[in-house]
């Protein structure tokens, strides 16, 4: 069932000329998202084969292209004990040189499904 949130998210993605970076294994998630123009994060999902034990999932912006460290950001840090699936939809804008890191041990080698959207600013 798709919430009016969802719905908005898709339709505000789709107008702005949306992208998508989907990845899945069953290890470490390190996935870093290069900037190169201004650009809005519109959601970050996250689903796992069974719930996490131990762990912590990272989502930050960091500017060290554009030699801006000042400017890092922890958009969510998120105790995964217990979880198996978690959203984060609040849309962040970024400049260019700004990257999106994500990054989960996944120390019980959980398979997962990572999608990040985002759209031109």
């Amino acid at each position: 069932m798709t919430t009016s949130k969802q719905a908005n998210v898709k339709t505000a993605a789709a107008a702005l000329g949306d992208e998508m970076v989907r990845s899945t294994g069953s290890g470490a998630i390190s996935e870093l998202i290069q900037v190169n123009k201004p650009t809005k994060l519109l959601g970050v999902k996250l689903h796992l084969s069974a719930a996490a034990t131990t762990g912590n999932l990272l989502i930050s912006t960091i500017g060290t292209r554009s030699g801006l460290d000042a400017y890092n950001t922890v958009l969510l840090n998120a105790d995964m004990n217990g979880v198996q699936d978690i959203h984060f939809s609040d849309p962040v804008f970024l400049g260019k040189g700004d990257d999106i890191a994500i990054a989960f041990a996944n120390a019980d080698g959980r398979t997962y499904g990572l999608t990040v959207i985002y759209a031109d600013a």
